[in-house]
This record gives structure tokens, sequence and C-alpha cells, in this order.
């Protein structure tokens, strides 16, 4: 739409905004410097009492930089300018507003723009309502993409051999593989989520801090449940006979336990996996 800024210093020093009356009250100069968009929308009810459509009445310079894909000349109609589909999400929240009087704050991925945004919504006076909105785009898609590789490395662990699980920083398991499923009959849907030491009780048999939990602090209490612990660098090496394991026969294993950090250098947490050395151990004895 073009922009029909129009805006007077009176003599009081107050600003006259003449194409604007629907709303004198409000000073659009400071509306158009707003580094969010500003956008104030005439309602258009229909026969049901519902908001059908949005007529926009002003933008603001950075409201008209979200907008710059909309060809001028274009109606101030959005669901003529969009199609409805595009903004049926928007007249939902603008219903909401009016028919609750309060404001809201919602995300929305805006297809004809290939945008997402951050949006308040809020009804100032009957009829009148005024959105402001944040182009979040660099954002999501930062985060998409940070959520593909947290795939990538979800599916390699999943078929790595030696039985392994993740937790975040708060100690709730993030990662459970098919090998740790087989040694301790526990599938991923029963303990992924849980924290407060959920994931000791498939391996020991009680709940309590274990190897991995190492990586966040330095306990002696914890290392002496182990034969040994050895640290390298940030990597922890530990072995132990963990009777629990393969439905009560027990095993001896060969545990590690790393750290994980973010791009930021943030740990964010820790990776633990066991080996079953059994066999070696069985040979070890018989020699």
């Amino acid at each position: 739409m073009e922009r029909k800024t129009n805006l007077n210093n009176t003599m009081e020093g107050g600003i006259v905004a003449e194409e604007y009356d629907f709303l004198p009250s409000i000073d659009y100069k400071l509306f158009e410097y707003m580094q969010e968009g500003v956008t104030i929308y005439d309602l258009v009810y229909g026969e049901s009492g519902e908001i059908v459509d949005l007529i926009i009445k002003y933008t603001n310079l950075a409201a008209d930089k979200q907008r710059k894909s909309l060809k001028k000349g274009l109606t101030e109609s959005v669901t003529e300018a969009y199609g409805y589909e595009a903004v049926a999400f928007d007249l939902k929240k603008a219903n909401e507003v009016v028919s609750t009087r309060k404001g809201t704050i919602y995300e929305t991925y805006f297809a004809p723009l290939d945008k997402h945004f951050l949006i308040t919504a809020f009804l100032p006076k009957k009829d009148l309502y005024i959105t402001l909105t944040t182009d979040i785009t660099k954002q999501k898609k930062a985060e998409e993409e940070l959520q593909i590789e947290r795939q990538k490395l979800l599916d390699i662990i999943e078929f790595l051999p030696d039985a392994t699980f993740v937790i975040d920083e708060n100690k709730k398991v993030i990662a459970w593989n098919k090998a740790i499923e087989e040694i301790t009959g526990v599938p991923k849907e029963q303990i992924l989520g849980k924290g407060n030491y959920e994931y000791s009780i498939p391996l020991y048999g009680v709940r309590r801090p274990i190897l991995v939990d190492l990586i966040f602090s330095e306990d002696k209490e914890i290392e002496d449940k182990y034969s040994y612990v050895k640290r390298e660098g940030n990597t922890l090496f530990a072995e132990v006979f963990m009777e629990n394991l393969f439905g009560g026969k027990g095993a001896y294993v060969f545990k590690k336990a790393s750290p994980l950090y973010n791009t930021e250098g943030d740990l964010v947490g820790a990776i633990e996996t066991i080996h079953d050395i059994s066999y070696q151990k069985k040979a070890e004895e018989e020699l």
C-alpha cells in the first residue's frame, strides 16, 4: 500500500495526523520510527459477527519494509492482498483479542512473504486493531538448522554399536539408543524426557548419580562406585560390573562420559557410552 504519513507539527508541538483521524490521540511520529512494524486496521465483520477481514489503515516505516513484497496498487484488504488461507491464523487471533478485550503475543509463519513474525496485537478502542510486528525469520531459520543438526546427531547415536544415552543440562534424557534398550530392556519411550537420575535405574537398579553426572561436578562419592575413574581432558573413563544388565545376568563394562557444548561453548549436556567387556574379563580370569 502507498504510505500516507502526512504528519505535521502543531504550534503546541503535537502531531496532526489528518489522514489518521480514526485514532487522533496517538502521536504517529512515535509510530513512524519504532523498530517494530506498526500496522493499524479497521475490522470487517461477517454476518455471524466474526471478524472476516482486516483493512490496513496505516503502516509505519518498519512495517513497510516487512511488507516490501506487497505490490503497490493492491487493495488494503489483507484477504484480497494475501488470500484468506494465508491470513486465517491472524484473523483467528484478531477474533480472540476482540472477544476477550485482552492483547496477545503470538508467533506465525507468513507464507506469502516466507517470513516468521512475532506479533503483539491489541485493541485500544472499539473496532480499531493494532499489531506490532517483529521479523524473527533469521532466528527461526537458525533454530531450524540447529534442530536439523541435532536430529542428525541423534540419528548417529541411535545406531552406534555401544549402548549410549544423552542427558541435557537439566539432566533429562534426550537420547537413548537401540543398543542401550537391548542391554537394559527399557525402551526409549519410557525414559526420554525424564530426569531425577531416572537413567541410573535401568543400569544399576537404584536412583543415584553415575559417571555421566561427574561431567557437571566432581564428586568423590560417585567415583568410589567404580573400580577406577580416569580423566583425559574433559572425558571420563571407568570400569565396573553392572549386575542389573541383560535381565539380571550382569556384565563387566567399560564406560566413557563426555561433555556436550553449544556453539557458544556453554555446557548443554553430556553423553555416556557403555561397552560390554565381559568376554575380555572372562578371558583374563581363565588366564
